[in-house]
């Protein structure tokens, strides 16, 4: 995942967060434990001791690599429990 992590920076993202979403493209997680649900519209993750829920249009996981997953897709909102 290093050269998605060199794209990422070039647009502008900061990959030492757990998470980075990039407007009209997508997001980059770290530590992805499980993905709990997974929809065009909606994508639970599992991340450590957190719960991350993307809501949104067209959401596929591109990439997952060592607890590293690249998700594209239309987000229209991102919660976390």
């Amino acid at each position: 995942m290093k050269l998605i992590k060199e794209i990422l920076k070039e647009y502008g993202a900061d990959v030492l967060k757990s998470f980075t979403i990039i407007p009209n493209f997508g997001g980059y997680f770290c530590s992805v434990k499980s993905v709990i649900e997974y929809t065009p519209q909606k994508i639970i993750l599992s991340q450590n001791k957190k719960i991350i829920k993307i809501h949104g249009e067209n959401l596929s996981i591109l990439e997952y690599f060592q607890q590293d997953m690249l998700i594209l897709g239309n987000f229209s909102g991102v919660e976390i429990e």
